[in-house]
């Protein structure tokens, strides 16, 4: 399984869906967020839960209006306490954008606080560089000024808030 846990419990992330990732899917996740191109199909009955389908390529990204409608679809699941998996088709680039994008709107980062914190549970998280303009443009939408946590040894990021 490839499933990555965010937030204990409440948020996590993965690439394309395996058939072992779908059973985890239906034991534990109440909202999917695809990012991918084409639609998930899942293996079980997925009334009663939430899916948003909203694809995105790496080759053109969304405007800051579409950022800040999903950040605030997600968050309204996230305060509903619905666990949500957000995915895309290798969970690396894309997926490293968008989850990025909620920590800075759930926790009011910048966009290199955010992809500092989010890195710490996935490594590999890579935004392509149109993205991580897109995450600048977005950090100033959101009028987050950069507070350099980053160069703070004594931080710790909020990577366990329930």
């Amino acid at each position: 399984m490839s499933v990555t846990e965010m937030i204990r419990g409440r948020l996590y992330i993965n690439g394309k869906l395996s058939a072992e990732d779908w059973a985890f899917v239906e034991k534990h996740i109440a909202a999917i967020v695809n990012l991918r191109t084409k639609p998930d199909v899942p293996p079980f009955n997925f009334s009663h839960r939430f899916m948003i389908w909203t694809p995105v390529t790496i080759q053109k990204e969304p405007d800051i209006r579409w950022v800040d409608t999903l950040m605030a679809q997600v968050n309204h699941l996230f305060d509903g306490g619905y666990p949500i998996l957000i995915h895309d088709t290798i969970g690396v680039q894309r997926l490293g954008f968008v989850i990025a994008a909620f920590y800075m709107y759930r926790f009011r980062l910048s966009s290199k606080d955010a992809l500092a914190s989010v890195r710490q549970k996935k490594g590999d998280l890579e935004p392509t560089p149109n993205y991580l303009k897109l995450l600048d443009d977005y950090q100033l939408h959101l009028g987050i000024r950069d507070q350099r946590l980053r160069a703070r040894k004594d931080f710790h990021f909020p990577i366990n808030i329930v």
